[in-house]
C-alpha cells in the first residue's frame, strides 16, 4: 500500500470514529495518539535517528530544505532556512515550494536557490516528484530537511536527511504542556536550531520572532491603487476578513460570517471583502444577506486580485480575520520589499478564528501563553470556537473525511468585535506614514 492510500486511510478512519462519537470518540483520539506519537522514547529515538544522520555529514556546504505541499506549508518551513542560515552562513542552501508561492520569496538573501515546483495539494503529482528527483540529483547535497509527510525519504537516495517525523513527534507530545509555545513555525525553526548545538556561535542564533516574506513593487502598487480607486483613506480605519478556507472544517460557516460581518460594519472602519476561490462567489452571497445600510461599508477585493497583491493589501489594513488558512501565514509573516529589502508596513492586527484545527499549533496570539504573536508590531488573537469532538488527528484538516462538521457549534462574536474596537480605537499608534502608505 503507498504513501498516499495509507495517509488517506488513517485521517479516513479518524473521521469515522468522531463521526459516531463526536464527543468521546475525539478524546480516545487524543489519548492514543498523544501518548503513542508524543511519548519520550519515540521523541528521542527520533531525535538519535536526526542525529545519526547529521553525524554522517563531513561538511554543510550544500542543503536542500524541501516544503509541505500547500500555499501556509511554504511559509512555516521558511523557517528552517532562517534556521540555517543563522548556523551556517557561508551555506548554499535551496529551498523547494509551492510554484504558486514564488514571488513571496524571490529576493529572500537567505535562500541561494528557489525551486517552485509544487503543483499538488495535499498529494505530490508524479510530475512534482520526478522535478523534484531531477533537484536532487542535479547537485551533491551534504544535507535534505524535508518537511513534508508525502515525499517519501527514499527518495533522496543517499544524502542524509533530516525528515518530518521528528517535528511531527514534538508538536504532538507539547499539545500536552499548554504552557509551551507549540506553533509549527516556530517548531520548524527550533527543529533546526536544536539539533546543531555545536555550530552554534554567539550571535548566531536570535530569538525567532517569525517567518518573513517579500513582495514586489508592483504588488505594493496594485494594492495602493486599490485602495486609492475606492476612497480609502490611509488614515482611516480598515478591516480586512477573509471569508474562505481551503477544507470547509476552518470555513466560517456563512451564518456565523454574516452575523461577524454585520457586526464589525456596525465599527467606524471600512471592511475589505475578500472573494472566494474554494467557495465561489461567497463574497457575493455574503453582502446580499446584509441589509442595505451594512453593505455601504463593505468594499469587495475582487478574485482577480493576484495572491501577492493580496498580501500587500493586508499590509495596510488595521486588522486582518480570517479561519486557519494560507493567507492565515502570509498575514502574519513579516513583510519586506523584494526590490531592496526595506520593511513595509507591518502594523496589522491578526486575528485567527479556529474551528477544527489546533489554534496553538496553526494560530498566533500576543496575549495567551502557549501561543507565538504573529510577526507584526501589532496585536494578534486566536479565537476558538467550541467543538466536542476535536482532537489531535484534526492537524491535518485537508485529508480528514468527517461527514458532519462540528467545527463551529458556536463561536464569540461579540469577543471578536470588542477587540477589533478596542484595536481601532488604538489605531493611530500602530499606523505610520511610510512609503508604501497612501497620502
Amino acid at each position: 500500500m503507498d504513501k498516499k492510500i495509507q495517509y488517506k486511510n488513517f485521517f479516513h478512519l479518524t473521521s469515522i470514529v468522531t463521526d459516531i462519537l463526536p464527543s468521546s470518540g475525539g478524546k480516545i483520539l487524543d489519548v492514543v495518539f498523544k501518548n503513542l506519537l508524543g511519548n519520550k522514547v519515540l521523541l528521542l529515538f527520533l531525535n538519535n535517528l536526526a542525529t545519526g544522520q547529521i553525524n554522517r555529514v563531513k561538511e554543510f556546504k550544500r542543503i536542500l530544505v524541501v516544503s509541505d505541499l500547500n500555499i501556509g506549508d511554504a511559509i512555516i518551513c521558511s523557517s528552517g532556512v532562517t534556521a540555517l542560515r543563522r548556523i551556517f552562513p557561508d551555506a548554499e542552501i535551496d529551498y523547494v515550494i509551492k510554484k504558486s508561492t514564488t514571488d513571496f520569496f524571490s529576493g529572500n538573501p537567505e535562500i541561494s536557490n528557489l525551486f517552485p515546483i509544487f503543483e499538488g495539494a495535499p498529494y505530490p503529482t508524479e510530475d512534482d516528484l520526478s522535478k523534484l528527483s531531477l533537484i536532487i540529483k542535479s547537485k551533491k547535497y551534504d544535507l535534505a530537511v524535508n518537511y513534508s509527510p508525502m515525499i517519501d525519504a527514499k527518495i533522496y537516495g543517499k544524502i542524509s536527511v533530516i525528515n518530518y517525523s521528528l517535528i511531527t513527534a514534538q508538536l504532538v507530545r507539547n499539545e500536552m504542556f499548554a504552557e509551551t509555545i507549540n506553533n509549527i513555525s516556530y517548531r520548524a525553526y527550533h527543529l533546526i536550531s536544536d539539533l546543531f548545538p555545536e555550530y552554534l556561535r554567539e550571535g548566531n542564533n536570535d530569538s525567532f520572532e517569525g517567518a518573513s516574506i517579500y513582495l514586489s513593487n508592483d504588488a505594493i502598487e496594485t494594492a495602493n491603487r486599490f485602495l486609492l480607486s475606492n476612497n480609502i483613506s490611509s488614515d482611516y480605519p480598515v478591516i480586512m476578513f477573509n471569508p474562505e478556507a481551503s477544507a470547509r472544517y476552518t470555513r466560517l460557516p456563512f451564518n456565523i460570517q454574516v452575523d461577524l460581518l454585520k457586526r464589525l460594519t456596525e465599527l467606524d472602519c471600512t471592511i475589505l471583502l475578500g472573494s472566494g476561490h474554494v467557495e465561489k462567489d461567497i463574497e457575493q452571497k455574503l453582502l446580499l444577506s446584509l441589509p442595505d445600510e451594512n453593505r455601504e461599508r463593505i468594499v469587495i477585493v475582487p478574485s482577480t486580485f493576484k495572491l501577492d497583491a493580496y498580501t500587500a493589501l493586508i499590509d495596510l489594513s488595521d486588522i486582518y480575520i480570517t479561519g486557519d488558512t494560507g493567507p492565515l501565514h502570509l498575514a502574519a509573516a513579516r513583510k519586506y520589499s523584494s526590490s531592496d529589502g526595506s520593511s513595509l508596513r507591518n502594523k496589522t492586527a491578526i486575528f485567527s478564528i479556529f474551528g477544527g484545527t489546533p489554534s496553538r499549533i496553526y494560530g498566533f496570539d500576543s496575549k495567551t501563553n502557549g501561543f507565538m504573536a504573529a510577526n507584526q508590531d501589532a496585536p494578534s488573537r486566536a479565537f476558538i470556537a467550541p467543538s466536542p469532538c476535536r482532537n489531535i488527528t484534526c492537524i491535518n484538516k485537508l485529508a480528514k473525511t468527517c461527514k458532519t462538521v462540528r467545527c463551529f457549534e458556536s463561536l464569540d462574536i461579540e469577543e471578536i468585535v470588542s477587540e477589533s474596537a478596542s484595536h481601532l480605537g488604538n489605531a493611530s499608534k500602530y499606523r505610520s506614514v511610510s512609503s508604501n502608505s497612501l497620502v
